[in-house]
């Protein structure tokens, strides 16, 4: 019997710039008055992930969100995992030269943007929104970073991201870089992941491995998704998301995680044969 659900956000659930949908939207209510636990695996934050589902909050009362370094359960925060500043400030110091290269975090208390010129932040598209953030890196603030990446955006074309991920992972032992499907890497503590997340939310909700569905479709997602029994891909997950994935459905850009949770509301574990059979990819 399924009792808790969770979905990567972006390219999973989300294709690009949308929201969820109004089918999504509908079976997530479902599944919860039928009391199964739903909610977002994200690297995101809540107000961004809360904007996703149209200020739904049906949606947000379970969530593993910022890679699952904060755990929501009955719609509190309920633990929270803060990233080492020393080596953020490193890694922002490594990235300060680069074109189109840029570190953002995030704690409760605000946020900021380091590693970078201002003239250089204000070229790229996502970095400029967060402009009034800038801070030198021995600038950045002392509260607990609770999210944080490493960008590379416009101008970075010629800077290889893999290398530079190496070389980050190298000089600043503390903290891991796991890639969403993009350029960008998010950051997390050494050996962290959503399946750290996911191992608490299991003992605060009682919820054993065998009862949990996850969904996802890139590397951030390839922990979480080897940890429990019904793990799916979407079509357009990567290559090693699909090896990984139990079951498999159709592209994101179709809502297959829509009609996945259809399934599930309607079907219950029924609907992990329909997805078999009809998934041949």
């Amino acid at each position: 019997m399924i009792k808790l659900i969770l979905t990567d956000m972006d390219n999973t659930l989300l294709p690009f710039q949308k929201p969820a949908s109004e089918r999504a939207l509908n079976a997530i209510h479902d599944l919860t008055e039928q009391g199964v636990f739903f909610g977002p695996a994200s690297g995101r934050d809540w107000d961004s992930v809360l904007d996703s589902f149209r200020g739904d909050d049906v949606c947000m009362q379970t969530a593993l969100l910022s890679n699952g370094k904060k755990i929501y359960a009955y719609g509190t925060l309920m633990n929270e995992t803060a990233m080492d500043r020393q080596n953020i400030v490193d890694m922002a110091k490594m990235v300060y030269d680069l074109p189109g290269v840029y570190v953002s975090g995030r704690g409760d208390a605000g946020g900021f943007i380091s590693g970078t010129t201002l003239p250089n932040l204000m070229g790229t598209t996502w970095g400029s929104r967060r402009a009034a953030e800038i801070c030198e890196p021995d600038d950045i603030p002392a509260w607990p970073i609770i999210t944080a990446g490493l960008h590379f955006e416009e101008g970075s074309e010629g800077v290889d991201n893999v290398e530079w991920g190496e070389k980050v992972r190298a000089a600043c032992p503390k903290i891991d870089l796991i890639s969403p499907g993009s350029r960008m890497f998010d950051c997390v503590p050494k050996g962290w992941s959503k399946a750290s997340g996911l191992r608490i939310l299991q003992i605060l909700l009682a919820v054993r491995s065998d009862e949990v569905v996850c969904f996802g479709d890139s590397d951030n997602d390839y922990q979480i998704l080897s940890s429990v029994e019904h793990s799916v891909a979407v079509a357009n997950a990567n290559d090693r998301v699909k090896t990984v994935a139990r079951h498999h459905i159709g592209l994101c850009d179709d809502d297959a995680v829509g009609h996945a949770l259809e399934d599930l509301a309607r079907l219950g574990d029924g609907a992990f044969e329909k997805w078999d059979a009809e998934y041949q990819g």
